[in-house]
């Protein structure tokens, strides 16, 4: 079984985060899994974000096509939730952020990525509305923000690992609210949906705490 790599975020620099980016062949091809992709050339002068047939960006860590990261021990405050089309995510709460150096660390390291994957896009601070961070806060400021996190889930089977030292068996759908976890995650993609960009957060292993 698959465990922590504990790659946390002071042995990381996210300004080595780079991106390429790709092209839709065809705009009229609505289903992801038909589309085809080339290339962009960098010398285009449209610019990236203008670009009417933006398909992607794939992100490298030097020449590592993931970009991962081991959590703090978070809170996963709602367990695991489905969405539509088999999409499930969870939301990892930065507890006592402005308590603990560790947690105010690594939602800083957060930040900063969004930041480094905006300058990839050439977004400026003008246009960060274009871009959809993955930090959510509640609308009244009440409680302390958290991150967004899916859980991959193709051909019918999650590609998250889960674990205990405790528990025998562990079920992802079983995952209660509030349950303490670790987990290494994971950017790989930026793609765009109505005129915004979004790089989504994924596990790829959790450590029931």
């Amino acid at each position: 079984m698959p465990k922590l790599s504990y790659r946390t975020c002071d042995k990381l620099d996210c300004k080595k985060v780079r991106g390429s980016h790709y092209l839709c062949d065809d705009m009229s091809v609505t289903r992801l899994s038909e589309k085809t992709f080339s290339e962009y050339d960098e010398e285009d002068n449209k610019g990236i974000k203008h670009h009417p047939c933006y398909g992607y960006t794939q992100l490298y860590y030097y020449k590592d096509p993931f970009f991962y990261v081991t959590t703090p021990p978070m809170k996963c405050l709602f367990g695991i939730q489905k969405g539509q089309n088999s999409t499930f995510t969870m939301s990892l709460q930065f507890t006592d952020l402005e308590t603990t150096p560790e947690m105010k660390h690594f939602y800083e390291f957060i930040q900063n990525t969004e930041f480094e994957c905006m300058r990839t896009l050439g977004l400026t601070g003008k246009e960060e509305q274009r871009f959809i961070s993955q930090i959510k806060h509640d609308a009244k400021g009440k409680y302390e923000p958290n991150l967004s996190v899916k859980l991959p889930f193709r051909y019918n089977r999650f590609e998250t690992d889960i674990y205990s030292d405790t528990l025998p068996y562990v079920n992802i759908l079983s995952v209660p609210s509030f349950r303490r976890m670790q987990c290494d995650i994971y950017l790989d993609k930026i793609w765009r949906t109505n005129e915004k960009f979004c790089a989504k957060w994924k596990a790829k292993c959790i450590h029931l705490l």
